[in-house]
């Protein structure tokens, strides 16, 4: 599934291979092995994602849409998690 995500602070709309990038990079079994969420998680994810995306887009955008995507993330893991304990 593709789709195109808006960030709702500056209203910057990020592509779907931007998307697709970071979707592909939290579950790599190689950044998976640093500990999901630890730093070194967050670092290869992002490594990952100038890799797929550097020549097409600047770091900066880059840059903006994975702290972005990293804060949705964490959100809906929060959210899966307190749904889990009402179950």
């Amino acid at each position: 599934m593709s789709y195109t995500i808006t960030n709702l602070t500056n209203g910057v709309t990020y592509k779907s291979d931007i998307v697709a990038s970071f979707q592909k990079a939290i579950v790599s079994e190689e950044n998976l092995e640093q500990g999901y969420g630890s730093t070194d998680f967050w670092n290869y994810v992002s490594a990952d994602m100038h890799m797929d995306l550097s020549t097409w887009y600047a770091s900066t955008l880059i840059d903006e849409a994975f702290d972005y995507m990293v804060e949705m993330e964490d959100e809906d893991r929060a959210a899966e998690i307190n749904m889990l304990e009402y179950v």
